[in-house]
């Protein structure tokens, strides 16, 4: 490094710092075709010119990336490095007509490589030439899949840690479910010759049961992974639920709720949605580390064609969700980075602040083609809006609950039923259940017992009752087993735990269906004689 004495100026020297150079001339930093090529070619990306969604020229890393020789895939349609044609379809809706209007796009999506596995990539595109489309884009895909795994990872932990904050208030309601169980059998056991108090007690006791059991239902769809499952919901019912669950875990927090009388129904998961809304009042509440309140509101909006959203957003009715609260809220650069996926305002061991699940409320909100809104100053609080499109179904009256039918009306039946659980318990009551609806039980305490008895009485057996988790051999490989000896068994999954990918496979096959534990013995009768009477 040289000094000018009379400028006072520094000068880098790159070569010999004898040798005398020339002025730059910025002319000398133009590439030529040769070196452009060079670039291209050993880019870390894969790099692609694509017309009319067929590829034209390709990169080396583009090929080896999806698993093909180079060259091999000029002149074909992209839709060969797609799954299916719904997310061929949307790629290329969203990437190239945002393209379009904003001269880029940048998209998130699975390319299937030649040996089927999967690519988790982003696509950035780009037109050629603005002035000439035929000229076609040039899209450039970065591998994603390490990144994947570990926002997966820390969604699951994000879970997790949500489930270990709303863990008091749990304990809490199964404590007064149990207090209400325990009281009224202790009443009931004052007389028991007083018909109608005991069965008003029987009444309560049976309520208490539903209740603890759809807690324990919602807290095993929050925990689940995998895939959605779709349904059409009434978002009201499901903040009702979140706020159920939160509520207990901070009562110096007052909680206002605002919502819509008619609100429009949604196609979603309820699991997934019940864990956007915890997540956002559970960081609500760490905005607050004293007294404040939440306000959780519901509103139907209709987005126009000509909105002034600064993203693309697909035009017609929707539902907003806004949990608000009175916390610290957060300054413009803060709210920039709360939807990252490691992104935290928390310290290590600082229970305050936000972070909690944020990047998944984000990506379960995007999943379900809505999109998430955050107003927030520093020290006055902050407002989340999750916005989702509205379902074309029209809300239904729900129907008064059916009493449980009078034992004089339930199906009975006379068949022999293999009855196969690990659970003393459950096998007392499910015994005592089929003795009392006329059935003839046979008893298995694991998979193993069940499958050699199976083999021993399968012309007499009609039916089996079968668990899916216990020792041995589990349900699972019982199941396989017994259709093995007779492909045409009836069997009645029995499990406590929630319906998952799983046992939605077992559901898929012939003869047999599915109950969930804890069940009544009207539920126990109709679910035997719906397999029963199949033919």
């Amino acid at each position: 490094m040289e000094t000018n004495p009379q400028t006072n100026d520094y000068t880098i020297c790159l070569g010999d710092p004898q040798t005398i150079h020339e002025p730059f001339n910025p002319d000398d930093a133009k590439l030529t075709p040769e070196e452009m090529k060079l670039i291209l070619e050993t880019s870390p990306a894969g790099i692609a010119i694509i017309k009319n969604r067929v590829l034209g020229w390709a990169n080396t890393i583009f090929y080896s990336m999806l698993g093909y020789k180079e060259g091999s895939l000029k002149g074909r349609n992209t839709r060969l490095l797609y799954d299916d044609d719904f997310e061929f379809n949307r790629v290329g809706k969203s990437l190239y007509s945002t393209a379009d209007k904003y001269g880029n796009a940048l998209i998130e999506t699975r390319l299937k490589r030649k040996d089927n596995s999967f690519l988790d990539c982003r696509i950035r595109a780009s037109r050629i030439d603005k002035k000439d489309p035929d000229k076609g884009f040039i899209i450039i895909i970065t591998d994603i899949s390490e990144l994947k795994l570990l926002q997966t990872q820390l969604q699951q932990a994000q879970k997790m840690e949500a489930i270990g904050v709303l863990a008091g208030g749990i304990s809490h309601d199964f404590n007064n479910i149990l207090m209400g169980i325990q009281g009224h059998l202790s009443l009931m056991q004052i007389d028991m010759t007083a018909v109608e108090k005991v069965r008003s007690h029987t009444r309560h006791i049976t309520n208490l049961v539903k209740t603890a059991a759809e807690l324990t239902s919602r807290l095993l769809g929050f925990a689940r992974g995998g895939k959605y499952q779709i349904t059409t919901l009434n978002t009201n019912e499901l903040v009702v639920l979140a706020l159920n669950l939160f509520k207990p875990t901070r009562k110096d927090i007052t909680v206002h709720e605002d919502f819509e009388k008619d609100l429009h129904l949604v196609e979603a998961d309820q699991s997934q949605l019940e864990q956007v809304f915890l997540n956002l009042l559970i960081n609500a509440s760490q905005a607050m580390p004293g007294q404040g309140d939440i306000y959780a509101i519901t509103k139907n909006i209709i987005i126009e064609k000509d909105h002034d959203y600064p993203f693309e957003i697909k035009p017609g009715p929707y539902i907003r969700i806004t949990i608000k609260d009175t916390g610290i809220g957060m300054d413009k650069e803060t709210q920039k980075k709360i939807f990252d996926p490691f992104f935290s305002t928390k310290e290590i061991g600082d229970k305050k602040g936000r972070g909690l699940g944020l990047s998944t409320v984000f990506g379960v909100v995007k999943n379900h083609g809505g999109f998430i809104l955050v107003d927030s100053k520093k020290g006055f609080g902050a407002s989340f809006h999750v916005c989702l499109p509205a379902s074309k179904k029209t809300p239904k009256d729900k129907n008064i609950e059916e009493l449980p039918k009078p034992f004089e009306q339930i199906q009975k039946g006379s068949e022999t039923v293999l009855l196969v659980d690990d659970e003393q318990e459950v096998i007392n009551v499910g015994k005592n259940f089929l003795e009392k609806l006329g059935y003839t039980p046979m008893i298995a305490r694991n998979g193993l017992e069940a499958v050699e008895i199976f083999k021993l009485y399968h012309k007499d057996i009609s039916l089996v009752v079968l668990d899916l988790v216990m020792p041995v051999m589990d349900g699972k490989q019982a199941f396989s087993e017994i259709k093995e000896i007779k492909k045409e068994a009836k069997i009645l999954i029995s499990t406590g735990y929630a319906v998952d990918d799983k046992i939605e496979g077992f559901l898929n096959k012939d003869s047999h269906g599915f109950i969930q534990k804890p069940f009544s013995l009207n539920e126990f009768a109709s679910a035997l004689r719906k397999i029963l009477d199949k033919t």
